[in-house]
């Protein structure tokens, strides 16, 4: 079997200060992706970072009634939302299934 060689690999590791201005916290877009949790991973952040070529963000909902306004991200729905069907496409296939949470409704 023939060998090829090492070939060295560029680690990116993005840093929340390189989001774009027009993407990031509560940028919603047309595709829109539930991430069946509260919260998004910080992976699922870093991997736009490297991979969209359109615009994308991420944004909450209310997930009914607000009793403690102090907590209320524990009752909140998460999504990722892209500019471009082809990002969320490759999103969801590529970090969005396993970083997704199983919230049952």
């Amino acid at each position: 079997m023939p060998s090829y060689g090492k070939v060295k690999i560029k680690k990116i590791k993005p840093q929340m200060s390189d989001v774009p201005d027009d993407c990031g916290y509560m940028q919603k877009f047309r595709f829109n992706v539930d991430m069946n949790s509260n919260g998004v991973m910080g992976e699922c952040i870093e991997w736009c970072q490297v991979n969209c070529e359109g615009k994308w963000g991420w944004w909450f909902e209310p997930a009914g009634e607000i009793e403690n306004p102090k907590n209320h991200w524990e009752n909140q729905n998460a999504y990722m939302s892209f500019e471009k069907k082809r990002d969320a496409t490759r999103f969801w296939m590529s970090v969005g299934v396993q970083n997704s949470g199983d919230r049952r409704r």
